[in-house]
């Protein structure tokens, strides 16, 4: 199941990585505020930077194109928020931009 949200880049955690059964990982967090009557945050994972979080930094509004994924760890279930995709938004979030102003020049044939 792929989700998308939009917000700006509060913060973006120092990269990780490991070694696993699939060799060399990389793991970068970041978190977005979603504005609206009550703002909130959510943080998500850029595994093996399949996002390309490198390309942003805080300030930055995006949208994020995730999947939610679960996992069984010592007999608790840790829940994730995995991203995929990161796009920049114009000025405002929801990606809207202002349209150019109308010219009054006829057009060229």
């Amino acid at each position: 199941m792929a989700l998308e949200i939009e917000g700006k880049i509060v913060k973006i955690f120092p990269q990780r990585s490991g070694e696993g059964n699939n060799g060399t990982w990389t793991s970068q967090d970041f978190m977005i505020e979603v504005p609206g009557n009550f703002p909130t945050k959510a943080a998500f994972d850029d595994f093996n930077n399949a996002a390309g979080l490198q390309s942003f930094q805080v300030g930055d509004m995006v949208k994020v194109s995730f999947n939610i994924r679960s996992n069984e760890w010592q007999g608790k279930y840790i829940t994730s928020l995995r991203a995929w995709r990161i796009e920049k938004l114009g000025g405002e979030a929801g990606g809207s931009q202002q349209a150019p102003a109308p010219s009054n020049e006829p057009a060229p044939f």
